[in-house]
């Protein structure tokens, strides 16, 4: 079995980042490579983050994974004193990658989860000098900002042609808490039903958080929800975050599904 870095970018990641598996005969037998990328907002004492993925035939696996490690250390050493982890994101019923990475060391420690929870009743209270507005999403500019404010706070980023189409939805909104023109808060909800208002994402900036003003920006929208007759929320969170938790707890969503399963190896 051989390895091989590609001679050009692959799928926009460098080269060095990206290895190619071959047998003796030169018969490709599969890929893995490996994005780093930093999330002080959602994991402050653990922010940096090394995703790896590995798409071979079992006999290039182990191979794959022994250079993609390896990489990640190189990574490592360029952040000395940074946490953070190297993790991949399976499927929740995929049990043979599961049990692959689960032999090599990595444990089950985040997931991606569906909650789903009744429009919550009630009225929020604005936080002192501020404003609840809609996001200004007129101009592409303005739509290239507001993603930017939102991929800060996530794991994986949303397009701008995922945020048109959700501008198309009935129960679209785009919210915020505002003093003196800046974001406070900041949330996405969609969907095409009442069953299925979706939170895509909200954030809060860190020196606010804590404060309850995520939840209070969660009952602004219920109350414009309500008057479209939207009866359920639905939204996807990582256990790993405690932020994300502790909101799903704080209106009592329960727990639908897991839709995707994230083993990782810690970085201390």
């Amino acid at each position: 079995m051989r390895l091989s870095h590609p001679s050009a970018p692959y799928q926009g990641i460098p080269p060095q980042d990206v290895f190619f598996a071959a047998n003796d005969l030169f018969v490709q037998m599969g890929v893995g490579f490996i994005i780093l990328s930093m999330n002080p907002q959602m994991y402050p004492q653990k922010p940096l983050e090394i995703y790896l993925h590995i798409e071979a035939q079992p006999s290039a696996r182990d191979l794959l994974l022994g250079a993609l490690l390896g990489r990640a250390e190189q990574i490592k050493a360029g952040y000395p004193g940074l946490s953070g982890r190297i993790y991949t994101e399976l499927a929740s019923g995929n049990w043979e990658m599961l049990n692959f990475y689960s032999r090599n060391g990595f444990a089950n420690t985040d997931a991606q989860e569906e909650y789903v929870m009744p429009v919550p009743p009630g009225m929020a209270q604005t936080p002192m000098g501020c404003q609840l507005a809609s996001v200004p999403l007129s101009s592409q500019q303005e739509q290239y900002n507001f993603l930017q404010r939102l991929n800060a706070h996530r794991m994986t980023p949303i397009s701008l042609d995922f945020l048109t189409l959700q501008m198309q939805q009935p129960y679209f909104m785009a919210l915020g808490f505002y003093r003196g023109g800046q974001p406070l808060a900041e949330m996405l909800l969609s969907g095409g039903s009442p069953e299925s208002s979706a939170l895509i994402s909200i954030y809060t900036r860190s020196e606010y958080r804590r404060k309850g003003i995520a939840k209070a920006l969660v009952l602004s929208a219920a109350a414009l929800l309500r008057e479209r007759n939207a009866r359920q929320i639905v939204t996807q969170i990582y256990s790993r975050c405690p932020a994300q938790m502790g909101l799903m707890k704080s209106f009592g969503a329960t727990r639908r599904r897991i839709v995707t399963i994230l083993p990782a190896i810690e970085l201390n």
